[in-house]
């Protein structure tokens, strides 16, 4: 009993730690502080990462005023298995730190468009209602505090119309020209809108910085409060990719 104890603990907390070691005999030799993953309350593994108030967000669990319930608790008043709980928050793939792809410029302009339509449209699609609901709750709630939350809130909303209006015009005018190597006619004159549009999303993107101090939540802020600033922070972390790769290296290659 004990030993699959262990090694049900190995797997939740290697799946959220990968340092975590890899044995159940190292984990009882390094006697861990950790608890399982069922155990473990809501509040605590968004306090390691608050970009996981997204995932919590999106099964409907409360992470802020109802972060105290275990995930064991959580997930039976979702009727959701703590195993598929714990598989989104490993499969969720946060943008901060994604680099672009060393390779993107040896692909081709159809491979290209179609990588940016997965991983960066269905990225950006998944994350804005969310944040839209982050924001504004906390304007919500805190903004009697903090006037510019009521701004952070109307700058985001504005800015997610824009760039689902944007993906939508990417998808069904540009990149099909793009794929089927059209590059005379009206798509340089498409391309030139879309790379006027990044620079009023680059803008929207500066301003939400400042308002934010940098994304940096004040002291004492809830959890949503500070999920809402991490989730914005990614946000802008993705953009900046997949602006390079539309603007430096497939509208390039296509006009060329």
């Amino acid at each position: 009993m004990e030993n699959r104890r262990l090694n049900s603990l190995l797997y939740t907390e290697r799946s959220l730690h990968p340092n975590t070691p890899r044995t159940a005999m190292e984990i009882i030799q390094s006697q861990p502080t950790t608890v399982p993953f069922t155990e473990r309350t809501i509040a605590d593994l968004v306090s390691e990462d608050f970009r996981r108030g997204i995932v919590f967000k999106q099964f409907g669990i409360d992470f802020c005023c109802g972060g105290g319930k275990s995930v064991a608790d959580a997930c039976a008043a979702k009727g959701i298995a703590p195993e598929t709980l714990l598989q989104a928050l490993v499969s969720a793939h946060p943008s901060a730190g994604r680099s672009v792809p060393s390779q993107a410029g040896s692909w081709s302009p159809a491979f290209l468009a179609d990588y940016i339509v997965n991983e960066h449209h269905s990225w950006v699609r998944e994350r804005i209602p969310v944040l839209k609901a982050f924001t504004k709750r906390v304007a919500a709630v805190h903004g009697h505090h903090y006037a510019e939350l009521a701004e952070i809130r109307d700058v985001f909303a504005d800015l997610a119309d824009e760039l689902e209006a944007h993906m939508e015009d990417e998808e069904q005018r540009v990149f099909p020209l793009v794929s089927r190597g059209d590059a005379a006619g009206t798509l340089p004159g498409l391309i030139e809108e879309l790379v006027a549009e990044h620079e009023s999303v680059g803008g929207a993107m500066a301003r939400l910085r400042a308002l934010t101090n940098d994304y940096t939540p004040p002291e004492g802020a809830c959890n949503t409060f500070r999920a809402a600033y991490a989730g914005l922070e990614d946000f802008e972390e993705d953009l900046h990719a997949h602006v390079h790769l539309e603007n430096n290296v497939l509208f390039k290659r296509v006009l060329a």
